[in-house]
This record gives structure tokens, C-alpha cells and sequence, in this order.
């Protein structure tokens, strides 16, 4: 009796070991729902893997593994791959709710236990978001990465809806002062303030810059002093005797003497803790202050947020628990000009859930040149620009979208190339996000009809509801998004959608190159196919809901940029037409000598 009475005491202290550690020991296990339609779930992490089975919209499938692209599942008793931007992803813990953290400018500490007392196991900077999974006395159980902490509820507003992905923690360290060192300093001389205490040094460099920027200066050395104190306060409360540091670099650029930047950012460090601080500064030749919330053309926000957007969802290994990773203009606020585009900033804790890092997003101005309302020779150089006396093509893809959409992109975007992609409307719901992310690379949506009916075999009433019901989901989807072209199912074209599109103010695309790759379903035929038919000014005629067509674009795209073509939208091509287009006329390609060059 005594030795089980040990043994029980033994077993209920280490359970209050256990119930006092950081919940990083806990394992957090996933379960998906399908939510695509139907997914393939596939032999290998491809979209070109064998498909093992396909399974309808609703299926409960266990995950595995997540890599943030592809998924390892379970369902049954077989076991492959499936996409995971098309699964529902939820954790197996109580989601009780949101808590957003007072954005007062302080250092926030998550501690092991529900105790002041307790050690610090996760800090960023205040103004958080933090997803609430229990109740412990005065104290909320948070879920920080792939474990738990524990935050007071004082000062925790609760807040209405989802918020946060369930997400898997990562080091980064993309803020750290080493990954600034990447350029020549070009905006004034580095100066560097420094000191060395018994338990906290710092060491902050910033530019020097001449009278003219004096408000520049200004807002270096308060955003510096500020930092510094929350950072020395932080430390006398929470970590009396332990070393830390606060090391603040910069980098700043030129752009031709038109616009200048300077990003300074601050990390700091205790022990295997860490906070990081950014401010970013942007003027003209003449001191003038520039802000990019501003900046972008107000029609062209919508674009720039899905640039941003897409970025995100990028670093989402698992976007569950309801995060639609929409940014907003705010996200704007600490962004700088940089060498290859804006260096927007989101400090630990900033937008993004805590969990996620500090983390650095660049929309190249490849992307984003033509959006900014900025008179700048350096960023017009480094706009997409299109020479009609080259060769131009114009690539279109049907029935879409669907989870092969994706991969050409990527390729449209690997090399510089933008298409047509015509959308059916019953599917707008299911894949907004690749419709945004679509328009973030700069491609064109072009309407499908809702539902793919035959023209001819449809009253004249019910054409312009099947056009008018997707130009007006995507413009609400999008933000104000404006559908020009029309692509008619199987290229059928009467009266009532010639007057359909005269309404609605657009063109009809056909195609002067069938690929046939809806028929064969080989990406051999499809890449020759496109090679083969390939001519200045024609229009194309793919399918992005095939595996084979995906591949043949990771061939053809390539091979065409080699020859010295231009890949266009059907927008950008008609564009060039030396009489102009008109409103419910087809167009199946524009011939050379019908291109304007001047």
C-alpha cells in the first residue's frame, strides 16, 4: 500500500510538473475539411503526383504533416498529399476566442504558468493579437505557435469573429540586424550611440542627416528614446540582474535623388528572447515627408493589398481558425521605399498573429510601379512595360479557377509574363483567393459566364444575368475590379450577347490557337500546340483545371519568353489596336499590321 501510495504522489507531482510547463510539450494535432469542391489526394507533394483517389467537398481528413503548400492526410486507411490552401484546418483544442492586447507601446510577456511569478516564455511588443483556448482564474491560456502561455486578463479586450490562423512557430530572424547589412547607406553618415551597463548595453546607429531634414531627425531620436525606455523598464520589472541588449541598424536608399528611405529596426534580446521595433521614413529631394498610405493610386489599392496579401498567405503553414489574411492601407504604415520595390515591415505582433515573427514582405514594383503615384525615373524603369514592336501573345485560360491555377502563375511570374484567365462564376466563392491572387501578379479575369451554358440553347433573357452575375461578384470580391472581356462557353456567340456585352461595356475574346488540351489531357500536345501555333498577336486557348496543362505551361511559358515573346492579357494586346475595339465585337487575335507602334 505504501509503495502505491508513493507511486500515485510521484505520478500527481509530475502531473503538476507537467500542468506548469509551457504547453510547447503538448502535441497539437490537425483535422481538414475539404473545401474545393473536390480534391485529388495525390501520391506525391506535386500537382503533378499520382492520384491515389479524389474526394468530394465536406470530407474529414487527419493531417499529418503541413508544410504550408501541401498537406500529408489520412483519410480511411490511405495516406497522401493534398493542397492545403483547399482544406479547412482546425486544431484540436477549445477555441474560446480572440483577446487583443493594449497597444500602449509596451513589451508584453507571456509567462509558462497563470503566475507574475512564472517565467517569460514568449514577448513582442504590445498590441497583439492572441487566440484564448482556456480560463485560468485572473489569467488566459493563449496559443502561442505550437504551444500555450499563459497572459493576465487585465487589460485583454475580447474581441467578435476569428482573427488568427492556427500556426506553426518559426525563428525568424529576417529583422535581425545582420539581414540589414545589404546595401550601401546613401542617406547621410552613420552614427552610432552605445552603451555598455553591468546588465543591459545598447548600441543604436541611425543617419545623420543635414538641417534640411530636420524633422527626419526628430523622429529618429524620439522613436529611438521611446524604444529604448519601454525596452529599459521591461527589463528592470521582468529580468533584474539578466543580460540584455538593444541594437538598433538602418538602412536607407536613393532612389535617383527623386525619393529616399530610411528603415531603421531594433531588436531586443534577452537571452532566447526577443522583441523587434521597426520605423520606416520616406521623403523627396526636398525633405518633404511621403507617405505611402498615400501613395498608392486609390484604384489601385485593391491590387496592392492582394500583392500583400498573396505574400501572406505564403507564410501561413496552416490558415485555420478563420484568418482571411486580409491586409489593410494600415499595413502601409511602416513600409519604405527600397532597391527593388516596397519593404513593407510588420514588426512581431503587428497585423500579423504574434506567433508568426517579425516578418519583412517586398512587393517588387515590378509589381506594384504602376499603382504608386509617384514621379520617379528609377521606379518608371522598373514598371512592366510592353513594346508593341516585339512580339506580343496572349495566353487565355478557361473553366478555371481551380488548384492548378496556382503553379501557372508562378510561372507567369518566374518569367515576367501575365494571361487571361476566365472564370466561371459558380466557382468565384470557392476560389476567391487565387482571383486575387491572380490580379496581385498582375494577370487579367475575364468572364466565363456563371454556370458554362451553350448561348444558342438559352432564352435571350437569361445571357446577360449569366455575364452581369460574375462582372458583379468580382467587383464585390475584389473591391471594385472591372471585367473587359468576355470568353463565351464553347465560342458561341449570338445576338443577345453581342448586345449583352455592347451593355456591359465589353469584348469578346475568342482564340486563334485551339490547344485541344481539354480533349487529350497530355501535356506533350498541349506544350507543342501552343509552340507550334504561336504568332505575333494571337490569342490562345488553354484550360487551368488541367495537371497536364500546369505542366505544359512550365515548358511553353519559358520557351516563348526565349523566342523573344511578349506574354500579354487579351486586354494589354487589344490595347494596341491601332482603330481602337469596340464593345460586343470579337476579337481572335490582332494582326500585326493592324498593331499600333507609336
Amino acid at each position: 500500500m505504501k509503495r502505491i501510495l508513493a507511486l500515485l504522489m510521484l505520478f500527481t507531482l509530475l502531473l503538476g510538473m507537467a500542468a506548469s510547463a509551457v504547453a510547447e510539450e503538448e502535441a497539437i494535432t490537425y483535422t481538414g475539411t475539404i473545401t474545393g469542391g473536390s480534391l485529388h489526394l495525390r501520391k506525391e507533394p506535386s500537382p503533378s503526383g499520382k492520384v491515389v483517389d479524389t474526394y468530394k467537398s465536406g470530407t474529414k481528413v487527419d493531417i499529418l504533416e503541413n508544410d504550408g503548400t501541401w498537406c500529408h492526410v489520412q483519410v480511411g486507411t490511405k495516406t497522401g498529399y493534398m493542397m492545403t490552401q483547399y482544406l479547412d484546418i482546425q486544431p484540436n483544442y477549445t477555441h474560446l476566442g480572440w483577446g487583443k492586447t493594449p497597444g500602449d507601446g509596451t513589451v508584453l510577456n507571456v509567462r509558462a504558468s497563470a503566475s507574475a511569478d512564472a517565467k517569460v516564455v514568449y514577448k513582442a511588443m504590445s498590441s497583439g493579437v492572441f487566440e484564448l483556448v482556456a480560463e485560468a482564474g485572473d489569467w488566459y491560456k493563449v496559443r502561442v505557435g505550437e504551444g500555450f502561455g499563459y497572459l493576465p486578463k487585465t487589460g485583454i479586450t475580447l474581441l467578435e469573429g476569428d482573427y488568427l490562423p492556427a500556426i506553426t512557430a518559426t525563428d525568424n530572424d529576417e529583422l535581425s540586424p545582420e539581414a540589414l547589412r545589404r546595401g550601401p547607406r546613401e542617406v547621410g553618415s552613420a552614427t552610432t550611440v552605445t552603451r555598455e551597463g553591468e546588465d543591459f548595453s545598447y548600441a543604436i546607429t541611425y543617419p545623420s542627416l543635414g538641417a534640411g531634414f530636420a524633422w527626419i531627425s526628430g523622429e529618429i531620436s524620439a522613436w529611438a528614446q521611446n524604444t529604448l525606455r519601454v525596452f529599459q523598464e521591461d527589463h528592470q520589472q521582468n529580468h533584474p540582474g539578466e543580460q540584455a541588449t538593444y541594437t538598433v541598424e538602418y538602412e536607407s536608399v536613393s532612389l535617383d535623388g527623386d525619393y529616399y528611405s530610411v528603415l531603421l529596426l531594433g531588436r531586443y534580446q534577452v537571452g532566447s528572447l526577443h522583441a523587434d521595433t521597426a520605423l520606416a521614413l520616406n521623403f523627396d529631394g526636398e525633405g518633404n515627408p511621403v507617405s505611402l498610405e498615400q501613395a498608392v493610386e486609390e484604384s489601385q489599392l485593391p491590387r496592392v493589398l492582394f500583392c500583400l496579401e498573396s505574400a501572406v498567405s505564403a507564410l501561413m503553414p496552416a490558415p485555420a481558425c478563420g484568418y482571411d489574411g486580409k491586409p489593410g492601407s494600415a499595413w502601409l504604415q511602416t513600409a519604405a521605399l527600397g532597391k527593388e520595390g516596397v519593404e513593407v515591415i510588420l514588426p512581431e505582433g503587428a497585423y500579423l498573429p504574434a506567433a508568426l515573427g517579425s516578418r519583412r514582405l517586398t512587393l517588387g514594383y515590378g509589381q506594384v510601379a504602376e499603382c504608386l503615384a509617384l514621379q520617379s525615373d528609377y521606379i518608371a524603369s522598373r514598371r512592366r512595360v510592353i513594346d508593341p514592336a516585339k512580339p506580343m501573345i496572349a495566353l487565355t485560360f478557361d473553366d478555371g479557377p481551380s488548384e492548378e491555377t496556382d503553379r501557372i502563375l508562378k510561372t507567369l511570374t518566374q518569367y515576367g509574363g501575365r494571361a487571361t484567365f476566365c472564370v466561371i462564376g459558380n466557382k468565384i466563392e470557392t476560389y476567391g483567393d487565387v482571383i486575387k491572387r491572380t490580379i496581385a501578379q498582375g494577370s487579367e479575369i475575364a468572364c466565363h459566364t456563371w454556370s458554362h451554358p451553350h448561348f444558342d440553347r438559352i432564352s435571350s433573357s437569361a445571357v446577360k444575368p449569366q455575364i452581369q452575375k460574375v462582372v458583379d461578384a468580382v467587383r464585390e470580391l475584389t473591391g471594385g475590379y472591372e471585367i473587359k472581356v468576355l470568353r463565351p462557353p464553347y465560342g458561341t456567340v449570338t445576338a443577345a450577347v453581342r448586345s449583352a456585352c455592347r451593355d456591359l461595356d465589353l469584348v469578346i475574346a475568342k482564340w486563334q490557337v485551339d490547344t485541344e488540351d481539354w480533349t487529350y489531357r497530355n501535356a506533350n500536345r498541349t506544350y507543342n500546340a501552343v509552340i507550334k501555333g504561336a504568332k505575333n498577336g494571337y490569342i490562345v486557348l488553354c484550360h487551368d483545371i488541367y495537371t497536364t496543362t500546369a505542366d505544359a505551361m512550365e515548358r511553353a511559358i519559358p520557351e516563348l519568353v526565349s523566342r523573344g515573346y511578349q506574354l500579354v492579357t487579351v486586354s494589354e494586346l487589344l490595347s494596341f489596336h491601332k482603330d481602337g475595339v469596340e464593345a460586343g465585337k470579337i476579337y481572335i487575335k490582332l494582326d500585326p499590321e493592324n498593331i499600333k507602334t507609336e
